[in-house]
């Protein structure tokens, strides 16, 4: 029969759901009210946030209410009249005016509409197969200008917060270049047949630029980078067509006149004042953007001014990232009004390279516009180079990693603060004369003034507040007498309080306070009132006011400085370092050879280059190459030089060999020409040592202890390949003895066990017990039943009077326990007539009631017979035995084999090429130095294996393996392939005269600057 108590549960549930289908599934309009509201809600917060309205902090209120008299205001406050305007007085260099008074508020100027918080644009990339309909510069799928619901924001010019003043500006060199040696080699005519060669370089060249440049011409133009293989389009730097600026003079100096013309056009609608990206790459944006202009502007020969307008353009953008205390940049300048407009210091973390290689750039445009401030912001950074030099874990060179802000944080305690002193840019008293006078307020009876000159309303002034004794604050109570203080003992007295003397000066003078008297100053006297030791309290009247509390850290002034005093630093010519070495040499030259701390800086960090980063590796042919690797300083400041060399030679180190020769040319170091082509001819063998032909981005080699003599060794080489050949066979041969021991602890046990269960029993006397006669209860109480059973029971079972019940004894004559402890007696069904098919009665269920132990009386064959002793085999124990391990020779050629090492490398750390440009750089340098044919063969080389392993549908592409026979291609063609990689190869094979190094001067992207004559 159905127990409605059993499926209650489940009836509930099922009304809630047809409920719940019902109201909901019937109601579109609530579905969408409830959208609607949830909108506005979001609506308000986000115009909360926008407006940066701050919810006040809760406090902990006061329980009980503190009850004063106050009389009701019946004094008026005296009128004033305000002061008539007076100039505004300039601020001193570097620092904010200060004449407004402590008391004023902050003025915060009111920034127009187009300013303020906007939802970026964000970048929509391109599908493969665009319509030929398309037209140029239109991704299929890209949101055109005009549909756009919100308005970009601009950036706009800002009054600056740390001003240079005029006569501290530093200013461009004035006189005539310094006669300076000649860097390019003298080459001869060449023989038709050697030109017809070259040239046929030279259009292969081209072609590849072409084909790049016609993909990202079509696909990308209006974006930095395209995508070669999809090609899609992608914007990593600020949206302003990164390759279309960077590769200007590529176009240019390949001969591409029309491709640079249309190009021209297309940078005069770039706008520099707006992106979609929050900050802007300081570094990068330099080099790519305004570099590419300067360039372009130089070797087009100034024919095309809108370059050099479009440069100032952005370099007005990108000086207001030095609007700092020290003039020391934001490396990720944040360029929106709401954040610009704030002062900022620059970061306790730069980047090297990120703030040391902005010199030429800048340098170029204050020559081109004749505007100083553009090199006075990046003189102040050499400045503080050539200061740190000295300074730092290894003297000579800069690590990695400075903090710039020129802050450091030093805490101390402090007293109260002392009264503002006058703005420095005010003018004494005693130099006002009377046709200057000192303005003062007339006080008028219409209007009040409040300290800095501004019309308040006056208010009515309450008298002063006193509390009396026992009146509306019940809790307040006289205090003992006896007290020495005169002041402690009138309070509550108002003939006492009128007849104590006037205060002091001392006590009036808020710049002369006297110290508490006791360390814990004016709490402690508070903790002794609590105790009621008021004996011994003496109060002071100048304690109680002039507490000293401790103020927060304050800035010292400083330099550039580590960023941290702990661990290690990092010191090396690679990565985060590179360029702001080669800058030294290449603005010295910039400069005219005028401004010689850039030689010296550039002499002294390379003679510590040369003592402790390169190294000779260990190669099989013995060839005599250099690698310039990373070296790690753990010891600090004035201690003795604790460091180790990380024998790597990375992709982006390669530009060394070049710097080191031009340096070499133009400082008279004849033996640093021969380290540039030692290290020029490491990154040569780099390539030449992968499947590809090309060198991956890092590895690291064996480093020979002398430069001179470097045989090959292939035990050392293969035993750092495998340097824990010795622990991990020794750790094998323990766990292997542990094994062995353990096993024989094992088969010990096994045979003892064996030995049990096999040996034969011996009889045991069973003397038959007769079998008693177990009571059977006529009731079971409930607390043996589970609730379930409880419940089944009660609704079956009749009531059952115990009374009438025979073999029951009559009911006793004293009262029942209560119903909490007295058990529930229900009837007992014998076992004989109960259901088997349900364990608690009436209709079986499956997993109803809790399993019973199986009884003789069940009738059960298996368990009717007596069971005999029965036995179990043993089992034997499980032991871990370890796992062989290979050889010292096995490991090691399995190693090669399995990560594709060549002959002398130990470790690959990056294994993918980005197309970079700096090994044919080198070649390129080294070619124009020394006139050697060698580094043209080299460099058609490494043309060839570059290019049959990046080539894409619609460009060049990334790789991801070096090592492999057939790479896959990554899907990333940057800039700086048609901006550098591809002007290096070339302008190798060019005529000489092209972009001649006596003439020239190209920065870290490649973008040649005419040197001054």
């Amino acid at each position: 029969m159905f127990r409605m108590r059993r499926y209650r549960v489940f009836l509930v549930f099922a009304v809630i759901a047809v409920l719940a289908v019902y109201r909901f599934g019937t109601s579109g309009a609530t579905w969408r009210e409830a959208a609607s509201s949830a909108a506005g809600r979001l609506e308000d917060v986000a115009e909360d946030a926008v407006q940066y309205i701050h919810k006040p902090n809760v406090v902990a209120q006061e329980t009980r209410k503190l009850e004063v008299d106050v009389p009701a205001a019946t004094r008026k406050a005296p009128l004033q009249t305000p002061p008539p305007p007076a100039a505004p007085l300039n601020g001193p260099a570097g620092r904010k005016s200060s004449t407004a008074p402590a008391s004023s508020p902050a003025v915060t100027p009111k920034l127009p509409q187009q300013h303020l918080p906007t939802i970026p644009t964000p970048a929509h990339g391109q599908p493969h197969g665009q319509p030929h309909g398309q037209p140029h510069g239109q991704p299929a799928d890209a949101i055109p200008p005009e549909s756009l619901s919100v308005e970009p924001v601009y950036w706009s010019k800002l009054p600056e917060n740390f001003p240079v003043p005029s006569q501290s500006m530093s200013k461009l060199p004035a006189g005539q270049s310094k006669p300076i040696k000649k860097i390019q080699f003298d080459f001869r005519p060449e023989t038709a047949e050697a030109r017809a060669a070259r040239t046929a370089k030279l259009d292969t060249i081209r072609n590849v630029f072409k084909k790049s440049w016609k993909g990202y011409r079509e696909l990308a133009w209006e974006h930095d980078e395209l995508k070669p293989v999809s090609g899609e389009f992608k914007d990593p730097f600020a949206g302003w067509r990164a390759t279309l600026v960077d590769a200007l003079d590529t176009l240019w100096i390949m001969g591409l006149k029309e491709e640079f013309a249309d190009a021209v056009k297309a940078v005069s609608t770039i706008d520099f004042t707006t992106t979609s990206r929050a900050d802007i790459p300081l570094f990068e944006t330099t080099i790519r953007y305004l570099g590419g202009l300067l360039a372009a502007y130089d070797v087009s020969g100034n024919q095309h001014k809108i370059l050099l307008d479009k440069a100032v353009e952005l370099a007005e953008v990108l000086y207001s990232a030095f609007d700092t205390p020290n003039r020391m940049p934001e490396t990720y300048y944040y360029w929106r009004s709401q954040f610009a407009s704030n002062a900022h210091r620059a970061g306790t973390r730069v980047v090297l390279a990120e703030i040391g290689s902005l010199s030429m750039e800048f340098t170029r445009l204050a020559q081109l516009t004749g505007d100083h401030k553009y090199y006075d912001a990046i003189a102040r950074i050499t400045d503080h180079l050539e200061e740190f030099q000295n300074n730092t874990r290894l003297p000579g060179m800069w690590p990695t990693y400075l903090d710039a802000s020129g802050c450091k944080m030093v805490a101390i305690d402090v007293p109260a603060p002392a009264p503002v002193p006058a703005p420095l840019n005010s003018p004494p008293e005693d130099s006002l004369t009377p046709s200057n006078p000192k303005p003062t307020p007339t006080p008028t009876p219409t209007e009040h003034l409040s300290p800095d000159g501004k019309k308040m309303i006056p208010l009515d002034l309450p008298d002063p507040i006193v509390l009396t004794p026992n009146g509306v604050n019940p809790t307040w109570v006289p205090p003992k007498q006896g007290l020495d203080d005169p002041m402690l003992a009138a309070l509550g007295n108002a003939a006492k309080m009128s007849a104590l003397p006037a205060l002091e000066r001392r006590q009036l003078d808020p710049d002369r306070r006297t110290p508490p008297n006791t360390a814990g100053g004016l709490e402690a006297d508070l903790l002794a009132l609590q105790k009621e030791n008021m004996d011994m309290i003496k109060f002071d009247a100048a304690s109680s006011t002039g507490l000293a509390v401790p103020a927060a850290p304050t800035c010292s002034r400083q330099g550039f400085a580590s960023s941290s005093n702990y661990g290690r630093e990092e010191y090396t010519l690679g990565g985060m370092s590179d360029s702001t070495y080669e800058y030294l040499p290449k603005q010295w030259l910039l400069l005219g050879g005028q401004i010689e701390k850039y030689r010296t800086m550039y002499e002294w960090s390379m003679d510590v280059v040369k003592e402790h980063l390169i190294f000779r590796p260990m190669v099989p042919g013995g060839n005599d190459i250099l690698y310039s690797g990373k070296f790690n300083v753990q010891s600090l400041k004035d201690e003795p030089l604790v460091g180790d060399l990380e024998p790597e030679n990375a992709h982006l180190t390669c530009f060394a060999g070049g710097m080191f020769g031009m340096g070499a040319k133009l400082f008279d170091r004849p033996e640093d020409l021969e380290i540039a082509k030692k290290l020029t001819e490491g990154c040569i063998y780099g390539y030449d040592m992968t499947a590809t032909g090309i060198m991956p981005e890092g590895y690291d080699a064996v480093p020979c202890e002398s430069r001179t003599e470097c045989p090959w060794n292939e035990t050392l080489y293969h035993e750092l390949i495998d340097p824990r050949s010795d622990w991990r066979m020794e750790n094998y041969q323990e766990q292997l003895q542990q094994y062995q021991t353990q096993l024989v602890s094992a088969l010990s046990w096994y045979e003892e066990a064996m030995a049990l269960y096999t040996a034969v029993p011996e009889p045991v006397a069973n003397p038959m017990v007769p079998a008693q006669a177990t009571p059977t209860p006529s009731y079971v109480f409930a607390d043996t039943l589970d609730r379930r059973q409880l419940i089944d029971l009660l609704d079956d079972a009749t009531h059952v009077n115990v009374e009438d019940t025979p073999g029951v004894p009559a009911k006793p004559a004293n009262p029942s326990p209560p119903a909490a402890v007295r058990p529930l007696a229900v009837p007992h069904t014998p076992l004989e007539s109960q259901d088997h098919d349900s364990v608690m009665g009436g209709e079986p269920e499956e997993g109803e009631g809790p399993p019973t132990k199986v009884q003789p009386g069940l009738n059960i064959p298996e368990v009717g017979s007596s069971p005999l002793p029965t036995h179990t085999a043993p089992e034997f124990p499980y032991l871990y035995s370890p796992m062989p391990v290979m050889s010292h020779k096995e490991y090691v050629k399995n190693r090669i084999e399995e990560e594709r090492l060549p002959e002398g490398v130990v470790r690959i750390g990056a294994r993918n090429y980005i197309l970079r440009p700096e090994a044919i750089e080198s070649v390129w340098y080294m070619y124009r130095i020394t006139g050697d044919p060698h580094w043209r063969e080299a460099g058609w080389r490494m043309f060839e294996a570059v290019n049959r392993a990046t080539t894409a549908e619609f460009g060049n592409s990334a790789i991801d393996d070096v090592t492999k026979a057939a790479p896959e291609l990554n899907d990333s063609m940057e800039s700086f392939w048609l901006a550098e990689t591809l002007k290096y190869f070339y302008l190798l094979f060019a005529d000489e005269k092209l972009v001649s190094l006596d003439e020239w001067v190209l920065n870290t992207e490649a973008h040649p600057f005419r040197r001054p004559t």
